[in-house]
């Protein structure tokens, strides 16, 4: 069944279709009809050429903006976006000015992939063998308490305490029902794309991620959407940093 999802008035005003039927967040995602008239800039080759075909299938005018996350959950992420895309934003990413437990983004990229807790680990700069078994056997347990849950993917966001997750889950979805293109950078905001990917698959079209990376729980996400992986940078921060060069590429290039 549809899942119903709560939505403000200013954003989506008289939300009834002609059957008298409410018309849902979901209902508003349309399929993907990419832009054909455009011109590559010419200094745009390789990896940079596909990330300005990327965008230039989607809008012309960039004007990006970057949101904070926020708590409140899915309201809150479909309010936000609805308010810098009612400002005049055309492309969005996230600020990373909050704290999601990897264990929890881990789990729920690897239940919505279908993969086991040691594709979705990934051992980092500075991490020890001791913590990344530690993370792997945490991660381990929680993907087993909760396979019954990939049927209702909103209740996995409801893992992270935070409602960072829940808020980019609104988020992204308001963005795609609005055409607004976004750019991932954290494995949290994978997780929460992965999510609402499950609600609309049609949603996804409008993302991208930021840049590649050698975390096997990033890789494991973008196939799954099957969306652009990003620059070829192998970045393995966690930081957004991929999501960022490639604003400040297209801004100082078009």
């Amino acid at each position: 069944m549809r899942p119903q999802f709560s939505r403000t008035p200013n954003a989506y005003p008289e939300p009834v279709s002609e059957t008298g039927e409410a018309i849902t967040l979901v209902d508003r995602i349309e399929s993907f009809t990419p832009i054909t008239t455009f011109v590559l800039p010419e200094r745009a080759t390789g990896s940079l050429a596909h990330l300005f075909t990327w965008w230039l299938e989607r809008g012309s005018e960039l004007r990006p903006q970057q949101l904070a996350l926020a708590p409140g959950g899915f309201e809150s992420g479909v309010t936000c976006v609805d308010s810098a895309i009612d400002a005049g934003a055309t492309l969005l990413t996230f600020r990373n000015n909050t704290w999601v437990e990897p264990v929890i983004s881990r789990a729920i990229i690897g239940l919505l992939t279908r993969k086991d807790a040691w594709q979705v680990t990934h051992q980092g700069p500075g991490i020890s063998d001791q913590q990344t078994m530690d993370q792997l056997a945490a991660t381990v347990d929680l993907i087993r308490s909760n396979r019954d849950k990939r049927a209702e993917p909103r209740e996995l966001a409801e893992l992270d305490s935070t409602g960072t997750i829940d808020f980019l889950v609104g988020a992204l979805l308001g963005a795609s029902a609005r055409r607004t293109p976004v750019i991932l950078g954290t494995t949290y905001e994978l997780a929460a794309a992965l999510i609402a990917h499950r609600i609309s698959m049609k949603a996804s079209s409008w993302w991208r991620n930021g840049a590649t990376s050698p975390d096997r729980a990033v890789g494991q996400a973008v196939e799954r959407m099957g969306i652009d992986p990003g620059l070829p940078l192998d970045l393995s921060d966690d930081q957004g940093v991929g999501a960022q060069i490639s604003v400040e590429l297209l801004t100082s290039t078009i």
